[in-house]
């Protein structure tokens, strides 16, 4: 439980009702929501949601950059205080640096959707997140649901789902995690990863790419 921190402010909150907003507003940007490992064709699809994919170095959209860079300056400064109460945490990782990835989604969950397959964050395949690199997964809630928060499996926990309350916890097996499944309310969150390493090295390989 030691890992698992959760973050509260009037900020918070404030970002919370614009993702509200703007997920409501631009439907243009809304697809299926994927993940990996589904099990093939014929397996329960392992989420099931509707998503917005956000770029916060991307200025095509000037709507869409402002929140998502006010999202991945949110999440930046729980991660220092994140590491500020873990030193030893940050000591541990390759060049003693984390980033916020600027690549995230907005997620909303309709009655009886979710991502109901245990997963953890951590995988080896080849994306621009660089999931290999990740340390960290951080998810903010966007509204309050009863019973539809994230539960962790080894540490026997039920994160609730409330409205501007951002949630820092390792990426790794350690925190195989799922979400619980609310049938008569939906849930909007936006979820993202750490990985380690420099931000700016991050967009040089990925300008290299």
């Amino acid at each position: 439980m030691q890992l698992i921190a959760r973050y509260r402010n009037a900020g918070f909150e404030a970002t919370a009702d614009g993702v509200m907003e703007f997920f409501d507003r631009r439907k243009d940007l809304q697809r299926p929501g994927v993940a990996f490992g589904s099990g093939g064709s014929d397996a329960e699809p392992a989420k099931v949601s509707t998503d917005i994919s956000l770029v916060a170095f991307s200025r095509s959209d000037p709507e869409a950059f402002a929140l998502s860079d006010l999202i991945v300056r949110g999440v930046s400064a729980g991660l220092e205080r994140y590491l500020q109460e873990r030193p030893l945490f940050r000591q541990v990782c390759p060049d003693q640096e984390l980033f916020v990835i600027p690549i995230f989604n907005l997620q909303r969950y309709a009655p009886g959707e979710g991502f109901r397959q245990w997963h953890c964050d951590w995988t080896i395949s080849d994306e621009a997140t660089e999931p290999a690199h990740r340390v960290l997964a951080w998810i903010l809630y966007c509204n309050s649901v009863t019973e539809a928060g994230t539960e962790f499996h080894w540490q026997q926990h039920h994160e609730e789902a409330e409205r501007g309350k951002l949630v820092i916890f390792p990426a790794s097996p350690s925190h195989i995690h799922r979400g619980r499944v609310n049938s008569e309310h939906s849930k909007t969150i936006a979820t993202g990863w750490i990985n380690a390493g420099s931000r700016e090295g991050f967009l040089r390989r990925l300008a290299g790419s």
